[in-house]
């Protein structure tokens, strides 16, 4: 569990980990992170707010518009994402890079957009020093508590123990952060990062109850191997000798299949075999991140059982752990002794009140295949 930070008897480190105490919104989280990953590429200790709020829309776009998190009811960052992903007509999976542009163009512009970004700003860089000036600021108006912790921060700066950055306006309008603490950061930035992650994977949980794999929906996906999904079904399709497609019915060819994931790889965030289903390329385009209707669930069940018992029956049980946890057996061995009445029971437990949960998080419901004809490819 990361929740200690490393000590420094130089440093006020408990009012750094103050930071993330009753946290209702992310800003804070983004705001550390990215603070240390521009350290960490080299921007040095003088960072200019606007290049920071930039990279932390871009960060945050990706749980937001990707995989559809919530952030929280009272999060602002999902109303400005939704405004850049409307006016730009961006699409879920753009490069970060082009998300950072596209926000200091509007900022640079002082448009209106660019002037929701900048809002941003009024709070988390203030509010995330708060725990270094604790006790001065004990009953003062929150109308004046900017300028309050920005008065603070600059005498901070000449303590022997400084809070770790304080506001500057030359010769960029950002940030400089303390030289005691640029070193610590330096010399603990991978352990400083973790606790940030763990305390934002917590926060997102939180507001995403039920919802699988929140720690693997925090950045843009990496290229996927699904080289033994393949191969599973490849052994599947030559030894049933002839498989249908759950949704066209037709025969899948043993060459050429597309592998679709039943409920959306965007959801579940994983590669397990009993997601994982054969079927024509021109179908996967069309499902695309979709649900499928509920009349889909028994000929996937009936086609997942079938390739576990063919796998069972073989040498190619190490293909088959993913369905240990799902069905909830000590052994590969158990998988041929189970009817199929209790793996569609069990499939139906895992799938509806996943499906229904992805269903409230935005994901479109009931998709339906709609023949054209014979299907080619």
């Amino acid at each position: 569990m990361m929740n200690a930070l490393p000590y420094s008897p130089k440093l006020n480190v408990p009012a750094l980990a103050a930071a993330f105490d009753e946290t209702t919104n992310s800003y804070k989280y983004y705001w550390f992170l990215t603070i240390l990953d521009l350290i960490h590429d080299g921007s040095g200790n003088l960072i200019p707010l606007n290049l920071l709020v930039s990279h932390i829309l871009a960060k945050a776009w990706y749980p937001l518009v990707y995989f559809q998190l919530s952030f929280g009811k009272q999060d602002q960052m999902d109303r400005v994402i939704s405004f850049l992903k409307a006016h730009h007509n961006l699409q879920p999976n753009t490069p970060h890079q082009q998300i950072v542009e596209c926000v200091l163009d509007h900022l640079e512009r002082k448009d209106n957009i660019g002037q929701t970004i900048n809002s941003l700003l009024n709070f988390v860089p203030y509010r995330f020093l708060r725990p270094f000036f604790a006790k001065n600021l004990r009953g003062v108006k929150d109308w004046i508590i900017n300028r309050e912790i920005r008065t603070l921060a600059e005498i901070s700066f000449e303590d022997s123990s400084p809070c770790i950055y304080r506001f500057v306006a030359q010769p960029i309008n950002g940030i400089e952060i303390h030289p005691v603490w640029m070193d610590y950061i330096n010399q603990h930035t991978t352990i400083l990062r973790g606790f940030c992650l763990w305390q934002l994977i917590n926060y997102l949980q939180r507001n995403n109850p039920n919802v699988p794999n929140i720690a693997y929906k925090l950045f843009e996906p990496q290229t996927r191997d699904l080289h033994i999904a393949r191969n599973f079904w490849s052994f599947v399709l030559a030894q049933a000798g002839s498989v249908r497609c759950i949704y066209s019915g037709q025969i899948i060819p043993q060459e050429n299949f597309s592998l679709d994931h039943f409920l959306p790889w965007r959801y579940v965030a994983h590669d397990q075999l009993w997601n994982i289903i054969p079927t024509f390329k021109s179908i996967n385009s069309s499902k695309q991140d979709s649900l499928p209707d509920l009349m889909y669930i028994e000929p996937f069940a009936s086609l997942q059982f079938q390739a576990v018992q063919i796998a069972a029956r073989t040498s190619k049980r190490a293909w088959l752990y993913d369905y240990l946890n799902l069905l909830q057996i000590g052994s590969t061995v158990e998988l041929h002794q189970i009817d199929f009445a209790t793996f569609h029971e069990t499939l139906n437990r895992t799938l509806l009140p996943q499906m229904e949960i992805a269903s409230n998080m935005g994901f479109l419901v009931g998709w339906r295949y709609k023949s054209l004809g014979k299907i080619l490819a």
